[in-house]
């Protein structure tokens, strides 16, 4: 067994950043798609900056909440230990 006593805190935050980013982009076309038959456009309607504006906010909040939720990981897995995992050398 090893433990994963630390873990990157921008390197978690990059990953999160840009996986929020394809989230955030997929939720936007929807949104982008679909707005005009919800009534009211959201972020002034025009389809563009809806995509783009979803995009950018789920890759800012996701990189922040990956910097949060690393820096945290490694504070409590100072104090109780870090995960462990098996690895295999195939």
């Amino acid at each position: 067994m090893k433990e994963v006593k630390r873990i990157g805190v921008l390197s978690v935050g990059k990953i999160f950043g840009i996986v929020g980013a394809v989230f955030g982009a997929i939720a936007g076309l929807f949104l982008a798609l679909f707005s005009g038959a919800l009534g009211e456009p959201f972020l002034g309607g025009n389809w563009f900056v809806q995509l783009i504006g979803l995009t950018l906010i789920y890759a800012i909040l996701s990189f922040v909440g990956g910097v949060i939720y690393a820096a945290l990981y490694n504070l409590v897995a100072g104090w109780v230990g870090g995960v462990q995992i098996e690895l295999d050398d195939a």
